[in-house]
């Protein structure tokens, strides 16, 4: 839900509750227009969860307040009392959140007077139910949220930054162009502010998805559709490990050459270039390919990538040419790294777009991109 959409419907449930109690002559109607303010919340499926919790944690003060103060007395020190109990037992289960209502529910309810607790409490129940369905009802009815888009906008947008800084590097080691020294830093700072958008969509996503009311069948797809994002993230979070794995290499080989007085490449070497650019392409096309499946949009069938098979018969040529010295070895383990790398992102690429989802899927995404 976008800020400004979020503080309308805040404004109009907080009017509509307190419109109701002023209706109803229930009093004091702030305690509904507060309510009804903790029970919007970003998703749907919050604002349930908060709302359950706001009566919860009231019923648990208006019975611990009548408890108190039909036994007591209704003096400062059981209000002080009442308070450590609340956040005793809400901290207990888990309830943190609502502890300061609770904290004033059973404060307004002991400073009645002894003759009243009963009237009071159920006059405060009903106040705060008010809060709770006027803040669920414009929730849902007032542009509700939807994440699903968002969410899957969002992670394409993380991929492609990835895609671009992982095709990149391999592009400056291959044409001995390193990155700056502190380009890193500048593109962790990016990714870091990425992912953690694509968490939040993703949490707020989860949530609308354990409330959904609709056809067995469809809750089921949402699911499948839910894993795939889980699968998906987890791909990138995959991708740029092996982006900053190879910014190091293309660094490496710069100065291995540099200090090898940058010998001629060999054209051995060189074939395991071609085999790189090449094999890029490929894991290029899938993932396009995967940003398409992302987007809600019918892909295309594509084979299992058998890049190790090639960079196998390229070895044994390299072998048996009699390669010797340490020079040579470190320029085979650094393509061998590479090229393993590229071969990882492209299977799991092929392994997402065969992952299979129901013809009948929602392209809820596509025609926004």
């Amino acid at each position: 839900m976008i800020n400004g959409a979020r503080v309308i419907k805040t404004g109009i449930a907080v009017a509509l509750s307190m419109f109701i109690c002023d209706i109803l002559h229930v009093h004091p109607a702030i305690f509904a227009g507060a309510t009804a303010v903790l029970t919007i919340q970003p998703s749907l499926g919050k604002s349930f969860n908060k709302a359950l919790e706001l009566v919860l944690t009231q019923l648990i003060a208006i019975t611990l307040a009548i408890t108190l103060g039909m036994t007591i007395g209704g003096n400062p020190l059981v209000m002080g009392l009442s308070t450590i109990l609340v956040i005793l037992i809400c901290n207990r289960l888990k309830l943190r959140g609502s502890i300061t209502g609770g904290i004033v529910a059973t404060i307004f309810v002991l400073d009645s007077p002894p003759d009243q607790f009963l009237d009071q409490a159920i006059i405060r129940s009903i106040v705060i139910f008010i809060g709770v369905v006027s803040g669920l009802f414009v929730n849902i009815t007032l542009a509700p949220p939807h994440y699903e888009v968002q969410l899957g906008l969002k992670l394409i947008e993380l991929n492609k930054f990835i895609f671009r800084n992982f095709k990149q590097v391999i592009e400056n080691y291959v044409q001995l162009t390193p990155p700056k020294p502190h380009a890193l830093t500048a593109l962790e700072k990016e990714i870091g502010r990425l992912f953690k958008e694509v968490h939040d969509y993703y949490g707020l996503y989860k949530n609308d998805l354990e409330i959904t009311k609709d056809n067995n069948n469809k809750i089921d797809q949402r699911k499948v559709i839910a894993q795939l994002y889980n699968d998906y993230l987890t791909y990138n979070k995959g991708l740029w490990q092996r982006t900053k794995d190879i910014f190091f290499l293309a660094e490496e080989r710069t100065k291995r050459r540099k200090k090898a007085g940058d010998q001629p490449t060999s054209e051995d070497f060189q074939q395991i270039l071609h085999l790189i650019d090449s094999s890029l392409e490929l894991f290029s096309q899938y993932n396009r390919e995967l940003q398409e499946k992302i987007a809600g949009k019918a892909t295309m069938h594509v084979e299992e990538p058998h890049i190790w098979s090639k960079l196998d018969k390229i070895i044994n040529q390299w072998h048996s040419h009699n390669y010797e010295g340490s020079y040579h070895l470190h320029a085979l383990i650094e393509v061998s790294l590479i090229t393993h790398k590229i071969r990882w992102a492209a299977k799991e690429s092929a392994h997402l777009l065969k992952q299979d989802l129901n013809d009948s899927a929602d392209s809820h995404i596509e025609g926004k991109l």
